[in-house]
């Protein structure tokens, strides 16, 4: 008998280890306090940040093409300039006396083309009736011909001297605003290699443009006319907008990063904005409203050991209600994982667009929400729908973190 009683002493010592370890996780679940996270109904905006500068949308670099002293200047910055309109002068005195000595030069050459030309046509006589040699005559030809050479030169130098003085007045080539000047009367420009700028003429700043370089890992969600929301420093309460004209498929490299450029053409009737100017740049690449929303820390939350124990047999159960097949089977391939069904991932089979969260239900006990999301930004994600087919409702809470009970 005595063999028996410690028989059963031994069993049921057993036993209650065996129900204490199956019982633990399960007492541990219901030792842990949570803190929760409701679904809201709100507006949601998926965005691309960037920065840029504003330009005028165009503008042109007026110079000189000679070389030279400036005489006068009639125009200053911000002033509002007509195509044609007369802006500066260049010094006469050089290109005067350059004129005089290319008249002077074409008086001599049409006086010395004059005599060759009678002294050949004298010659061709002579030569036709054999009074002269044919060598005599052939030089008076040569003589004549080089007499019209030289005359046909000094009339193109007179020309570019012409020229020149015409260039000496700068004129504006389009309707606009001044927004650069690049020199002083009194001043000396050189215009042998490259014609100097004097003047920046921006044509219409009640229309203008950000350039803004985009890294290669966004340039995929912008598209052309897509709306762009922008800052900047001197009004830092007011919001601007814009369109995307154009994105330019050069690579530019910024610190070993490949970014590319994309045009923003921006409205600017108010003239609040000014070439120059750094924007902050926010690319609207999609947008929700009056949309349900969830704050992300549901969807990131880490359950506990004990918890993925007790909620192990309800995730196999929605999953095969609502899932499709397919996925379906990966995901309960995944949770029977041991090195997949961990806090962090055991959800990792799911799609981008198909996420879940913990909430207690009526009963009060642990149970789960499979849904797909829409929009993701840093702090929230919209809800399209609950894939159980069930309404979404602000009653529910999702659990977005624990507290041990003290």
């Amino acid at each position: 008998m005595k063999k028996y009683r410690w028989l059963i002493i031994v069993l049921i010592i057993a036993m209650a280890v065996i129900g204490y370890f199956y019982m633990k996780p399960k007492m541990e679940a219901r030792n842990l306090d949570y803190t929760y996270t409701s679904l809201q109904k709100g507006d949601i905006e998926a965005s691309v940040s960037s920065t840029g500068t504003l330009e005028a949308i165009n503008t042109v670099d007026v110079g000189t093409q000679i070389s030279g002293t400036i005489a006068k200047i009639y125009v200053d910055y911000n002033d509002r300039v007509r195509a044609g309109q007369l802006l500066a002068e260049m010094d006469m005195k050089l290109l005067d006396a350059s004129l005089q000595s290319a008249k002077a030069n074409l008086a001599v050459s049409q006086a010395q083309l004059n005599q060759a030309q009678d002294q050949y046509k004298r010659d061709k006589v002579l030569f036709e009736k054999k009074v002269i040699a044919e060598q005599e005559h052939n030089n008076s030809k040569y003589t004549y011909e080089q007499a019209k050479s030289a005359n046909e030169a000094a009339r193109a130098s007179m020309t570019i001297v012409q020229v020149n003085i015409g260039h000496a007045k700068i004129t504006s080539p389009i309707n606009g605003i001044v927004i650069e000047k690049a020199v002083d009367e009194g001043q000396t420009v050189a215009a042998s290699f490259a014609t100097p700028t004097m003047f920046v003429i921006a044509e219409d700043l009640s229309k203008m443009q950000i350039l803004a370089d985009v890294d290669e890992s966004d340039i995929g969600y912008i598209k052309d006319g897509m709306q762009v929301r922008f800052k900047i420093q001197t009004y830092p309460d007011d919001e601007f907008y814009g369109k995307v004209s154009q994105i330019r498929l050069q690579p530019i490299e910024i610190n070993n990063v490949v970014n590319y450029q994309v045009v923003i053409n921006v409205d600017n009737k108010k003239r609040l904005l000014i070439p120059g100017m750094t924007t902050n740049i926010e690319f609207i690449t999609d947008t929700a409203k009056n949309v349900w929303v969830i704050n992300n820390s549901a969807l990131r939350f880490r359950p506990s050991e004990a918890m993925l124990e007790e909620i192990k047999p309800v995730l196999e159960e929605k999953a095969k209600k609502t899932l499709p097949d397919s996925l379906q089977a990966r995901f309960d391939k995944a949770i029977n994982n041991e090195e997949l069904y961990t806090s962090a991932n055991f959800k990792k089979e799911l799609p981008a667009n198909i996420n879940g969260f913990l909430f207690k239900n009526s009963d009060g006990k642990l149970d789960f929400k499979f849904i797909e999301t829409g929009i993701k930004i840093g702090l929230r994600s919209e809800v399209k729908r609950f894939l159980d087919g069930s309404e979404i409702s602000d009653n529910i809470k999702a659990i977005n973190g624990i507290k041990s009970k003290k």
